[in-house]
This record gives C-alpha cells, structure tokens and sequence, in this order.
C-alpha cells in the first residue's frame, strides 16, 4: 500500500494489498479497503463504509458510513448508501 502525506487511517480500520491514499485522505474506524482501491487527494471513507477491489475513488470523494461502493467515483461527489449512490456532485 501506499499512503499518502497527513492522510489518517483510524482504528479498526482495513487497507489491504496495492491500495493507494492520496495526500490527506481520512479513512474512519471499521471501513475496509479491499485490494487495489486509489483513493484521491481530500477524500473521507466514513466509519464502516466498504470499497470493494479495484476501485478508483476520485479527489475530495464522500462516503457515507456504512455505505458499499460498487463502482468508480469521479472527483468532488459524496456517495451513500449499499450500494453507494452519488447524493451530491460539485461537478
């Protein structure tokens, strides 16, 4: 894995083989990371959220707690839900 500067991977929380965290991400206590996930710059997993392998999660991406992301998410959207659905976009 490789995580980036000043990101925060809290307690309880998984990154498994290959994950990339870009630079001040915060991923919250319980979330997992299966393998291969890019998370971008500013992003935030909240607690208990699962990304499933091979994902990339764009810059300044949202994930609600306890929501399962199934897909790519492109920069600036918040996510919730199982499965994860864009509830906002910046774009």
């Amino acid at each position: 894995a490789r995580i980036g500067d000043v990101a925060i991977i809290n307690t309880g929380a998984n990154v498994d083989h290959d994950c990339s965290i870009g630079n001040g991400v915060h991923i919250a206590p319980g979330s997992t990371l299966c393998g291969s996930v890019s998370v971008g710059d500013g992003s935030f997993i909240c607690a208990g959220a699962t990304i499933i392998p091979n994902l990339v999660l764009g810059k300044n991406v949202i994930v609600g707690a306890g929501s399962t992301v199934l897909s790519n998410l492109e920069n600036d959207v918040t996510a919730v839900g199982s499965p994860a659905r864009i509830v906002l976009s910046k774009n």
